[in-house]
């Protein structure tokens, strides 16, 4: 499977999941919406691309909408929540999950559920005619009562008998934990009792078999129900067979895992000549990114090498970026020169989406450096990127800063280069920002702190100073995907 067959495979996952799915950027611009997302937004992607979430849809989003939204990104932290459109008429259960470019929401229809619950529940709580309210819900209902030893079932419905394949006089009287099985997570039942014991609602997704002992995945909810003095009467417990959703959602992490594993099979290995070493480290922050390096000899002394990190994270990044790793043998060994490579990379990116300039808010930043042995010169450009870092033996210090704005911003880029001579053994350090985001630092100061271990740790290893520095500057601040290239130039 080459690059271009596995972009176009991760695009096709994307709109074949049954949840619907779009994404924003900072400025809250459409950046992607899904085919399910058009069905439920009445909206044609062609007519939201590059368009303001709030300009397209106003009315569809009510406070809580906003609310959680702009939590997720204040935040910086996933968030899911359920809330009704008036524009629609629908519920919806929403999870929006931050990335450095914006925000990407998954949502699906949830109306049937909730009027099914709602029903139940307001049955209940009036005490009228309950059985009525709930005999025709395809929901499963169960009753439990938690006064009774071992919180026994009194009550299940049809919609119970249904999706279990139990008759009610088999279940009631027994606790409900003869739905577990051999697969069931231990995890997810320890919060459900835990939930019980605390007479705290949850809703929770489990693993339950059947009386025939096939398995179906269960959206599970669970209420406690009080009187008026505060005093637990029962626990009401409603069932959803999501089995279909879940098994498209395991399918399409398997389909993400090997789109992951040909990402990184498309890395270059390490290097080891007589006149040069190159090592690499890569750590994703999802499953996907859009970092990509690559080096390839071009001619007996030259060696050309590249670092480039698209903006955003996950599915669209790294779309973008197989699509560009897919030119760079060719640009690298055929051009050479810098200027003339991340020129070619520009008019790909301009020309990428000719057809679809909504898209053009996608770009990449990258470091191009072509490493002369014979000659002893590092010629590079930096595109918006983080500058290397170069450092020898005597202790001289560059960094790589001098070159163009990032690749994609315009149609025509304005590209200059620069030549350093070294004279000793030298050593050439390219990374990705992910290494010197810091809440607490500047960026500039955790690129001044990197000068300065890799010029204190000059004569180390290629191998051992790389490892050392990712002890160093890797922690759990760390939210962006990480790159690290050591070349090491012997004397």
């Amino acid at each position: 499977m080459n690059e271009e067959q596995s972009a176009w495979q991760i695009a096709q996952m994307i709109e074949t999941i049954s949840d619907a799915f779009f994404a924003v950027d900072k400025q809250w611009r459409f950046i992607y919406v899904n085919r399910e997302a058009e069905k439920i937004l009445k909206k044609r992607r062609k007519d939201l691309l590059g368009k303001s979430l709030w300009n397209e849809l106003p009315n569809a989003m009510a406070l809580t909408f906003q609310n959680e939204y702009y939590k997720a990104l204040a935040e910086q932290r996933a968030v899911e929540f359920e809330e009704y459109s008036l524009t629609y008429d629908k519920w919806f259960k929403v999870h929006a999950v931050p990335f450095a470019g914006g925000l990407c929401v998954y949502f699906h229809d949830i109306t049937e559920r909730k009027k099914s619950n709602e029903q139940f529940l307001h049955a209940l709580e009036t005490n009228n005619h309950l059985a009525a309210a709930i005999a025709n819900t395809v929901t499963g209902v169960t009753i439990s009562n938690p006064n009774l030893p071992d919180n026994p079932l009194i009550f299940v419905n049809k919609g119970f008998e249904v999706l279990t394949g139990y008759i009610a006089d088999e279940v009631l009287g027994r606790n409900c934990r003869f739905l577990q099985g051999e697969e069931t997570d231990q995890e997810t039942i320890a919060d459900i009792r835990r939930a019980i014991r605390e007479r705290k609602p949850i809703t929770s997704e489990v693993l339950n078999y059947r009386k025939d002992g096939t398995s179906f995945w269960n959206e599970l909810t669970i209420s406690p129900v009080f009187d008026e003095s505060g005093d637990l009467l029962y626990f009401v417990g409603l069932q959803s067979d999501v089995t279909r959703r879940k098994q498209a959602e395991q399918v399409l992490q398997a389909e993400l895992d090997l789109a992951k594993l040909v990402q990184e099979s498309v890395l270059s290995r390490p290097l080891f000549e007589a006149n040069i070493e190159i090592e690499a480290i890569y750590i994703p922050s999802e499953k996907l990114a859009g970092d990509i390096y690559c080096w390839y000899k071009i001619d007996s002394h030259r060696y050309g090498i590249l670092l480039l990190d698209v903006v955003g994270h996950g599915i669209s990044a790294s779309l973008i970026g197989m699509s560009v790793r897919s030119l760079l043998q060719g640009l690298i060994t055929r051009l050479t020169d810098p200027v003339k490579v991340v020129k070619e990379l520009n008019r790909h990116m301009n020309n990428l989406y000719a057809e679809q300039r909504k898209i053009s808010s996608y770009y990449f930043t990258c470091i191009y450096v072509v490493v002369d042995t014979n000659r002893k010169t590092i010629e590079y450009v930096n595109a918006g990127h983080p500058p290397g870092i170069v450092c020898t033996a005597e202790g001289k210090n560059w960094r790589l800063e001098k070159g163009s704005l990032p690749i994609g911003l315009l149609p025509h880029l304005p590209v200059e280069k620069e030549v350093i001579t070294y004279e000793t053994a030298a050593r050439i350090v390219l990374y990705t920002d992910g290494l010197i985001e810091r809440k607490e630092n500047a960026a500039f100061h955790m690129v001044e702190e990197m000068q300065r271990f890799f010029w204190e740790n000059r004569h180390m290893e290629t191998a051992t100073v790389k490892e050392a520095a990712i002890k160093a500057f890797v922690t759990e601040e760390n939210k962006d995907d990480v790159c690290l290239l050591v070349i090491t130039l012997p004397e």
